[in-house]
Order: structure tokens, then sequence, then C-alpha cells
């Protein structure tokens, strides 16, 4: 089976982790290193944070200043070559294409949001209702978008779909986004999703106490197995995107958060009863 395309926008992200990883073994720091490549202050941080784009110039001068081997050289100037492309734009607002790219090539998602389903696992009415809603969505755009969640929900459902582990607070569960119809068809989705085995979803009851995310929804995405993970952070008009000892915490925080959960089982009966509810 072919191996699916990551697209350039991760590809670039994997090259410049090659790259960093490449300069701490040669024990250069940031500002050494761009010293010796003659790079301005910043050109070498978004290189690394996969924000930038590598020409063949400067992967050379890399090359030769981390003392990179050969064989290694070879796959990342292959990687530069296919991290330039250029791909049709993503039917999300423009802060949020990177984070639908690296979704599409993770192996794990961790997801926390405290008052609504995430758009990964939407349904399109759910999604329709939320995005109707927006101030940095034209209405024109409403129902393209609101149909490419729906594919990444089916994405979650298909073989070759990253472990996913949703944790969701109880008000994802309570507010009536599109009304209690529209509600409860998302949430007999969510249960369906959660009958699969790469699947986790969970509940923050709201008699749970504190936890350690209050005010911040947060996505961490994994792309290699054993490397760490690019935590996603959205507001409503700009995006972060973290590593690093950042991703550590996030990812300390997100374990918490799992501590405060209603266990699965107990999540799903939560959630059949909600729909019951919702009839």
């Amino acid at each position: 089976m072919t191996e699916p395309d990551p697209g350039p926008v991760v590809q670039r992200i994997l090259l410049g982790a090659d790259l960093r990883d490449a300069r701490d073994a040669a024990a250069l720091s940031n500002a050494d290193a761009s010293k010796a490549l003659g790079w301005y202050t910043g050109k070498l941080s978004k290189i690394e944070q996969g924000d930038m784009k590598v020409t063949d110039k400067d992967l050379d001068k890399a090359v030769r200043l981390y003392k990179i081997p050969a064989d290694h050289a070879a796959k990342l100037r292959q990687l530069s070559v296919d991290a330039r492309r250029k791909l049709p734009p993503a039917r999300v607002p423009a802060h949020g294409v990177k984070y639908v790219n690296l979704e599409r090539a993770a192996t794990e998602l961790k997801i926390f949001n405290a008052d609504c389903f995430p758009g990964t696992v939407q349904t399109a009415d759910y999604a329709r209702a939320v995005l109707a809603r927006s101030v940095t969505v034209s209405p024109a755009d409403v129902d393209r978008m609101a149909e490419d969640r729906t594919k990444r929900l089916e994405r979650m459902k298909s073989p070759n779909a990253p472990r996913l582990w949703l944790v969701v607070g109880e008000e994802a569960l309570c507010r009536e986004i599109g009304g209690p119809a529209v509600l409860r068809a998302q949430l007999e989705q969510v249960r369906e999703l959660a009958e699969l085995p790469h699947v986790c979803v969970q509940v923050v009851p709201f008699d749970g106490g504190a936890h350690a995310s209050h005010g911040v929804a947060f996505s961490i995405v994994t792309l290699i197995e054993g490397r760490s993970g690019i935590v996603f952070i959205e507001g409503l008009t700009a995006t972060d995107y973290l590593g690093g000892e950042h991703a550590r915490i996030y990812d300390l925080a997100f374990e918490n958060l799992r501590a405060t959960t209603l266990s699965q089982q107990r999540t799903m009966e939560r959630i059949t009863q909600r729909i019951g509810e919702l009839a």
C-alpha cells in the first residue's frame, strides 16, 4: 500500500526537526549556528520550527556546518524539495491550515476542549452551527468548511487513522449547539467513534474540581513515534505551535486532565444518558 503523502507543511516540520537534531549533535547553540551560517536573527528558529522553506543553498550550508553524513544529507535534500511544493488551500481559516496538515500526518492526537466538541470530530450540522457564529469565517464558506470537518471525522474512523485521545468538559455534552437534535446526532457520532480500538473519549465532570488546563483548549500532535509532539493552541485570529519543553508541559497537563475524567465506561454511560435526554 502506498504511504499517504504528509504534505509540504509537515515535511517542512520534519526537515526542521532533523536540522535541529543535527545542530544539537554538533553542539552548536542557535546563536552560534546562525552566525556561522550567515543568517539573520530568527531565520534558523523559523526553519527549525517548520515555518520557513529551506533553499538548496541554505541546506548545503547547514549540511557542511553540522557535518551531516552524505546518505542522511541526500534524504534531507529530497525532503527539502518535497517541502517546497504547493498544494490547493485547505478550507479552514488561514491560521489553521498548518494544524489540518499536521492532523492528517499524525500518528497520535491528544485533544482537550472544555465547552464543545473540536473540529476533528464534528458532524456537518454541528460544524455549521459552530462556524455560523464565527466572526472570522465568511457565511459563504460555512457549508464547505463544515463538509471538510466531516471528512476529518470520517478519517478518524479509517484503518490508518492516528490514535485519538479526546478529553472534553461535561459542558460539551450539555451545550446545545445547533439545538437538541444536532447535539444528539453529534453525541451519537462521538459514541460510535469511541467504540473503535484506537480511540479513547473521556469527560471531565462538572463535579471533578480543579484541573490542569482551565481556560486553555489544546491539541498535541505526534508525527513520529518516540519524538516529542507539537502543541497546537488556537485563538480567534491566530494560533501557536509549541515544541520542546512546552510540549512536555502540555503532555503532563493532558495526563493530569485524564486523571480527573470519568472512566471510558462511565463516559459512555453519561453520553448515552445525555442522548436519551435529548430524544
